[in-house]
């Protein structure tokens, strides 16, 4: 369903921060690519001949998504990472799922993207904590509308069109605008924070003690990046695995099972004449 957001962000301030963009002379085609992209496991794109794509960390840092005190909780893009795929299935149900490795505990968000996502460009914004973006960021909040992601909006300093999701593992993980370093919240569980239904009609998914998997119903065809990062600065520094992937429909199991149940019923036809076995 579509959600409703305040605007915590107004016009005005917005408008402040260009005017000073634009003083100061910061060019996005000088300053581009804050964020380099990680590799996937082979091409990063879902089409009819490749419906499942991976990638693998060897280690990455615990408290990279949420759960550092210095900045007030907020992410670091630097700290986390990053990757880019591109949907060739149109309206086709897919999943997202991160299993962490060791101690690590994940947290991921999925943005919608122009195109392949560029990177995005400091633009002058400073978090409560004195971080500038994307130094320090906003990975749960509406692109343009809320501090701390002008960095990484289309028209702005990126090229990112919408946030559609973000999961955390960590059950602990609770905090309001009063604690994070640009106003954002951040909780433990699932979350839609989609504003319109055109990239998909429903996000759910799961969390447990080391995964988070968002499914989109219907993801249209066209590019998403997605951040990973830690989200217990207790556990242990560890890796994870990320699987994307479609997910047949409810309707193409079922023909599945049918199938199936077809053969094995023509297996046994076949066992019982091979033996002679006949019925009164």
């Amino acid at each position: 369903m579509p959600q409703n957001h305040v605007r915590s962000t107004t016009f005005a301030v917005q408008a402040s921060l260009i005017a000073a963009v634009a003083l100061f002379g910061i060019n996005a085609a000088e300053a581009a690519n804050e964020i380099t992209p990680e590799s996937w496991n082979g091409n990063n794109y879902l089409f009819s001949g490749s419906t499942t794509i991976t990638a693998s960390q060897a280690w990455a840092s615990n408290n990279g998504y949420t759960a550092e005190s210095v900045t007030n909780y907020s992410a670091r893009a630097e700290a986390g990472q990053w990757y880019n795929f591109a949907n060739f299935l149109q309206d086709t149900d897919v999943s997202i799922r991160v299993i962490g490795t060791g101690g690590f505990v994940p947290g991921l968000t999925v943005w919608a993207t122009a195109s392949e996502f560029d990177g995005g460009t400091f633009f002058g914004e400073v978090s409560t904590a004195g971080f500038q973006s994307p130094q320090s960021f906003n990975a749960t909040g509406v692109l343009f509308d809320d501090p701390g992601t002008l960095w990484m909006t289309n028209g702005f300093g990126g090229n990112a069109i919408e946030t559609l999701a973000y999961a955390v593992a960590n059950p602990n993980v609770n905090y309001g605008p009063a604690d994070t370093g640009w106003g954002e919240t951040i909780l433990s569980g699932i979350h839609d924070v989609s504003l319109s239904n055109s990239w998909e009609s429903g996000i759910t998914g799961n969390t447990s003690a080391q995964s988070a998997t968002l499914l989109f119903t219907d993801l249209a065809a066209g590019w998403y990046t997605i951040y990973i990062g830690g989200t217990d600065a207790t556990a242990a520094d560890g890796g994870y695995d990320l699987i994307v992937s479609t997910v047949p429909e409810t309707h193409t199991w079922a023909m599945l099972l049918a199938g199936l149940g077809l053969i094995g019923w023509r297996l046994r036809n076949s066992s019982r004449e091979s033996s002679g076995m006949t019925f009164a």
